[in-house]
């Protein structure tokens, strides 16, 4: 099995511990001297305290869904960095009604394999947003609207992300896994003002087109435009659910098909209780790749801006296996 499919169960056994809100299951992939920095909590040491701090003190629901998005993980020997979104939910049914809390946000994990077995030895976690009954979630710090960011961020992309603390990962990946990586590091970059690392997700004659319109072509001008309008919100989510990537039978272009998932901006009316058991997307990606000099980049977005829904057909922790399928059997 390889390094990142390690991780990546790792991490599934970490967000259903959160799931199922299990300290004990939490505690199993922590270091015993882990230490974490979360917006929610604030700056904690020790693998009792952090998973004290992960959990939801209010134990009165009974409806519970975590979702991983945009999981990359990068490896260097017997060490690793990987950064991943949870959308959360929580609820429970009362006289007939819905009634939930919902919040998405970002982390960062540094891990160490000690004895072949990998444990999370530092924590960072940003929320990003946050609807609903919060008194679901009463124990944590939430946003501060009146904070640029809704709080002091704990992640400073530029020295924690993936491809800052790990530039050269020591595994071979599959095109699909680097293709999708580059999509999620174009998303991580832009949410978290690091244009530095977002414009090379593309090229310099990158077109960006809005429905059928171009929106802004070239790398300068669609980086302006992301940095004139990153202050909308406090805080940006570009979590996307990847549908499908189809490499070219010359292994040097590609197309993405990804739909994004922002739950905060759709409105409560469309989560109720007979809406529960479905999935809710807000636009659809079309994008294009080409290989340069061994390393994919995206030509081409394509942004269609709509809402839109599917049925609910997994329980699954992940989003989709696209992003980590291509070493599924390792």
């Amino acid at each position: 099995m390889s390094k990142r499919r390690e991780i990546f169960n790792l991490i599934e056994r970490f967000v259903k511990g959160l799931q199922t809100n299990d300290q004990d299951e939490i505690k199993a992939v922590l270091a015993q001297d882990v230490s974490g920095n979360l917006s929610t909590a604030g700056e904690i040491s020790g693998n009792k305290a952090l998973s004290e701090k992960l959990l939801v003190q209010n134990f009165d629901y009974s409806i519970s869904r975590f979702t991983v998005l945009n999981p990359v993980v990068r490896t260097d020997g017997d060490r690793a960095q990987a950064s991943f979104y949870v959308m959360s939910l929580i609820g429970k049914v009362h006289t007939g009604f819905l009634h939930s809390a919902e919040w998405g946000g970002k982390y960062i994990i540094s891990l160490e394999a000690v004895d072949n077995q990998w444990m999370i030895k530092s924590m960072k976690y940003d929320l990003d947003w946050v609807k609903g009954n919060t008194e679901f979630i009463n124990n944590w710090t939430l946003l501060d609207y009146a904070v640029y960011s809704g709080h002091k961020p704990s992640i400073s992309s530029e020295y924690d992300s993936p491809w800052d603390v790990i530039p050269e990962n020591d595994e071979s990946r599959s095109s699909e896994e680097e293709i999708s990586e580059v999509m999620f590091k174009y998303s991580f970059g832009l949410d978290n003002c690091d244009f530095r690392l977002h414009k090379t997700s593309y090229t310099d004659s990158v077109v960006f087109y809005a429905g059928s319109k171009i929106m802004e072509s070239g790398a300068r001008n669609l980086i302006n435009n992301f940095k004139n309008t990153s202050h909308k919100e406090h805080s940006l989510q570009h979590a996307i659910k990847i549908v499908s990537i189809v490499i070219a039978p010359d292994q040097e272009s590609a197309e993405l098909i990804g739909y994004r998932v922002e739950p905060h901006r759709l409105g409560s009316k469309n989560l109720n209780l007979s809406t529960l058991e479905s999935n809710f997307y807000s636009a659809k990606y079309t994008n294009k790749f080409i290989k340069i000099e061994g390393k994919w980049v995206m030509t081409e977005l394509h942004y269609d801006a709509k809402v839109f829904v599917e049925p609910r057909l997994s329980e699954d922790i992940f989003a989709d296996e696209v992003a980590i399928q291509g070493d599924a059997n390792a």
